[in-house]
């Protein structure tokens, strides 16, 4: 009996071309593919000739049904399905998690099929080198949890910061980089319409990115940011809690909680947590 098997496949994110043909034979050769959007996945198929049958799986679904589309795996003929998303590499920012746990926990044989992924090909694209990338997803609109997502940031500098964005919030989101990045250096690059005709990767300033951003008349297209942080010489040094008390103000005026600022700066400058939080409170009083 052959050995059930899960595949994780790549698809296109903007070209037709990108379809490798390794990702093209095994979704012809499984016997089920669970996908975001069964219309959407059907129209990609279609050009390439491809007639597995589909399983929606989506956000609002996957946790309940996975153990379903586990027990169909398991007891199809072929005993192997494949997961896609509707663009790009399944599991990445993207629904296919959960089925993916599931089959670990029954024994099924893990294949990840590589191909298109924006958020490698924006690194890639930014010519950044750091010894640490870090990836973030879709960022949280309100300010205060961007700026707790920042402080992660910060905290492990230096580092490469990848998130997604869409195009109504992009604006406001690189304008709470710039007010919370004030002091510290960094660097962007703004990627978007990855594979297609319109490519554009812009690099620059928190500045320069914010004024060629907005002198645009209409903004389109999901944007890949990567933020460059650079290291702050010296700030690990022995720094007096007094100045380490004005930066968590500095926080916690951008919507921070008070003891994660706390935590945060702690961690960063090697000092008690407590102590600092003690020197706040006398400053603020």
């Amino acid at each position: 009996m052959s050995e059930p098997v899960l595949y994780i496949v790549a698809t296109p994110i903007g070209t037709l071309g990108d379809f490798s043909q390794r990702a093209q034979s095994i979704l012809s050769s499984v016997s089920f593919i669970a996908c975001e959007d069964t219309r959407h996945t059907s129209k990609l198929l279609h050009n390439f000739g491809i007639k597995a049958p589909l399983e929606s799986l989506h956000v609002h679904n996957e946790k309940e049904k996975s153990e379903f589309l586990i027990n169909k795996l398991l007891n199809s003929e072929l005993k192997c399905a494949a997961v896609v998303s509707d663009a790009g590499t399944p599991c990445i920012s993207d629904p296919g998690s959960f089925f993916i746990r599931a089959a670990h926990k029954h024994g099924i044989r893990i294949l990840s099929i590589p191909g298109p992924s924006s958020m490698t090909s924006a690194l890639a694209a930014s010519g950044f080198i750091q010894p640490r990338t870090l990836f973030s997803g879709f960022l949280e609109r309100s300010k205060k949890d961007q700026c707790k997502e920042f402080a992660r940031w910060k905290s492990i500098a230096p580092c490469i910061a990848v998130f997604f964005e869409s195009p109504k919030r992009i604006i406001d989101t690189l304008k709470n980089i710039k007010e919370y990045f004030f002091q510290t250096p960094i660097q962007l690059t703004l990627s978007r319409e990855i594979s297609k005709k319109f490519e554009e990767h812009i690099n620059g300033s928190i500045d320069e990115i914010l004024k060629e951003i907005e002198k645009k008349s209409e903004i389109q297209g999901e944007f890949v940011i990567t933020v460059n942080i650079e290291p702050i010489l010296n700030e690990k040094l022995e720094k007096p809690c007094e100045e380490i008390a004005f930066e968590v103000l500095e926080l916690v005026k951008n919507g921070m909680h008070i003891k994660e600022a706390c935590k945060v700066l702690a961690e960063k400058y090697e000092q008690s947590s407590k102590e600092i939080y003690n020197v706040y409170l006398k400053i603020k009083s």
